[in-house]
């Protein structure tokens, strides 16, 4: 069986409405805030002005490949839900709404991606593994930026069944995909 998440992403997109955005969340992911969506409804609404330049948006996480979206402290092995879930409220408490400018390549737990710049890109790759690199590339050689959004903090599960912490899949400083 052909794992296509590329072709399912772009099905999803192209039937939203124009002017809408499309979240795009891994399978081994959770949001941890009661409120994420009303959040993240009011970070696009920031955003809709005829000059914001943000074509992709991300999540600050626990376990990940690129070490910007890490948050430092988390411990990587802990997967009591409460933990996590504090962990998301203690960060919307202090970061709220804002964005930091992602310098790498995201990876994407979760990608939030606006119709308008999507239609700007030839789509996501066919495939399943790269199709997060692959459409941030494409978004900034347009000339957008990638943010993450502080605030937001999205538990995931991503290789927590015995791998190890260095093993492959995670972020070391020598391996972090550059623009």
């Amino acid at each position: 069986m052909d794992k296509n998440i590329g072709a399912v992403y772009n099905n999803f997109i192209n039937m939203i409405p124009e002017g809408d955005w499309a979240c795009f969340l891994d399978h081994d992911a959770m949001f941890t805030t009661l409120d994420w969506y009303k959040q993240m409804e009011n970070i696009i609404e920031d955003l809709d002005t005829p000059h914001h330049n943000a074509g992709l948006l991300t999540v600050c996480t626990n376990r990940i490949g690129n070490l910007e979206q890490l948050i430092e402290g988390i411990d990587p092995q802990n997967h009591d839900i409460y933990y996590h879930r504090k962990i998301g409220r203690q960060r919307q408490i202090e970061y709220g709404n804002s964005l930091r400018k992602c310098e790498y390549v995201i990876s994407g737990v979760v990608i939030l991606i606006s119709k308008a710049v999507w239609q700007q890109t030839s789509g996501f790759a066919d495939g399943f593994l790269g199709v997060d690199n692959d459409i941030d590339r494409k978004i900034r050689e347009l000339g957008y930026k990638s943010y993450i959004m502080e605030g937001v903090y999205c538990y995931h599960w991503y290789r927590a069944d015995g791998m190890p912490i260095q093993g492959v899949g995670y972020a070391t400083e020598n391996n972090l995909p550059a623009i």
